[in-house]
């Protein structure tokens, strides 16, 4: 390794933040009052005893199954959370919430044992951006009856999504100085004064500076990943639009545009029924 290399690689080590995922899951890991704090602030809620929180937590349920890799997974007497910091937008985290979901419930739920048995469970995605693009600091997802929206399913499920782009919205000053001192911003109160103190002291942990070399690879194919999904994202919108403009042109059957703009079928009748609904209104 050439020595502007070496210099690139420690360079980018000291300019490290909270923000970073390798720094965020040493510090909740190594940190498990720091931890609960933030999940006591963020969640809005009292946990009388928080087991040590685990990073990089993974789970494989079957050889064939996909495994996860939880970012922060820690537990209480009746609750289980995972927290994932998410740094770049990605097009499959509500569907990676539902699997990440599942899996923490067959992980804690025995042969034999009863449904009741299960915990609440937390999955939380602390973003940078908005992910939903509504402009809402906070999106939290919970199972609701569709016919009169006001029935809870009750099964002690909840996704929550932070968004650190419009924090300012949110009406606790002390989840506004998270939150931005996440986004790079000055430590403005007690708990983020020790948040700094912690990144600090992680980064002069020398054993650490070496993982996080190897943990750097991964997270720049998960760059790429991100990369590839807008790619593929951009390509459906651009299909979705070609569909569009051919049924309203009439030019071919359901079945012929599915196959020119290579979209499934069962989306394309999708299209062509939202279609005919705006032109009876």
């Amino acid at each position: 390794m050439s020595e502007a290399t070496t210099n690139t690689a420690e360079e980018n080590w000291e300019s490290l933040t909270l923000a970073n995922n390798f720094i965020f899951c040493k510090v909740m890991e190594n940190n498990p009052d720091l931890c609960k704090h933030l999940l006591e602030l963020l969640l809005h809620i009292e946990i009388d005893h928080l087991e040590p929180p685990q990073a990089e937590r993974t789970f494989q349920e079957s050889i064939s199954s996909k495994g996860v890799r939880f970012d922060v997974y820690a537990k209480s007497e009746n609750r289980i959370f995972d927290i994932e910091i998410q740094t770049v937008k990605k097009k499959n985290l509500p569907k990676r919430a539902r699997y990440y979901q599942s899996v923490i419930d067959v992980s804690n739920l025995n042969s034999g044992v009863n449904y009741k048995n299960l915990k609440d469970t937390y999955v939380i995605f602390i973003c940078l951006m908005d992910v939903f693009g509504k402009g809402l600091p906070v999106y939290s997802f919970e199972n609701i009856c569709a016919e009169d929206s006001v029935t809870k399913l009750d099964d002690r499920a909840f996704k929550i999504f932070f968004n650190a782009e419009n924090c300012d919205k949110i009406e606790s000053e002390e989840e506004r100085a998270f939150f931005n001192f996440l986004k790079g911003k000055s430590a403005d109160d007690s708990f983020t004064r020790h948040l700094e103190e912690k990144v600090s002291l992680a980064k002069k942990n020398l054993e650490w500076r070496n993982q996080y070399m190897t943990f750097k690879e991964q997270f720049c194919e998960e760059i790429e990943e991100a990369r590839e999904e807008a790619r593929e994202e951009a390509l459906e919108e651009r299909s979705i639009e070609n569909a569009k403009n051919m049924l309203k042109m009439n030019l071919g059957t359901i079945e012929q545009i599915s196959k020119a703009v290579s979209l499934p079928l069962e989306q394309v009748m999708e299209i062509a029924e939202k279609l005919k609904a705006e032109k009876v209104q």
